[in-house]
């Protein structure tokens, strides 16, 4: 758990929020609660863009020290502390077909040539750490994908149905439209404050 202690001091000295501060201090000796705290939705850029600037935890120590909470093997239940709130999963190095339904994932150094969203989803998708992910969407969605670094996002064969809407945090991400993607969607690129 050597990596984790670097990144708590790179955040440090990056002038984490005093509010982080104490929650990762609460959290610091339980792995779960770390993985919970880093799937906050105020947490993902943080921990996408500190990995890919090499400031953060590495796909090493992400794999090793967190393998039995990524990947599909752990679901964190209400991570901003609203009950009912949102399901939210980790994935790194991850290099296949997912068909998901959770509602927040955050993808890190993985080759995902499928991901299927099925009908009726509201669906939040970080995606970084040069990951190239390429989404399907059948019915109705709404998927909001954030994109990071040198990421890429294909979006192959969306309903007509369904809205994307994309924010880059970067001027190397790059976002494909297929010409089976019949639904609306939208780009916007934003500046990244951490």
């Amino acid at each position: 758990m050597e990596a984790i202690q670097e990144y708590y001091k790179n955040a440090l000295l990056a002038d984490l929020c005093t509010e982080y501060k104490g929650l990762w201090q609460a959290a610091s000796k339980d792995k779960r609660k770390l993985v919970d705290l880093a799937l906050s939705m105020q947490a993902i850029p943080h921990l996408l863009t500190f990995a890919h600037e090499g400031n953060g935890m590495t796909k090493e120590s992400l794999m090793n020290d967190f393998g039995d909470y990524i990947n599909g093997r752990y679901t964190a239940m209400d991570v901003d502390g609203v009950k009912g709130g949102y399901k939210s999963e980790l994935y790194v190095g991850y290099n296949g077909i997912l068909s998901h339904a959770d509602d927040v994932l955050c993808i890190m150094w993985s080759t995902i040539p499928l991901m299927e969203i099925k009908a009726t989803k509201a669906v939040k998708i970080y995606v970084g750490c040069s990951s190239d992910v390429r989404i399907v969407c059948g019915g109705y969605n709404n998927v909001t994908i954030m994109l990071f670094d040198d990421s890429k996002v294909t979006l192959s064969d969306i309903d007509e149905e369904s809205n994307v809407t994309v924010f880059k945090y970067s001027d190397q991400c790059d976002v494909t439209i297929g010409k089976y993607c019949m639904g609306k969607v939208k780009e916007f690129r934003k500046e990244l404050r951490l």
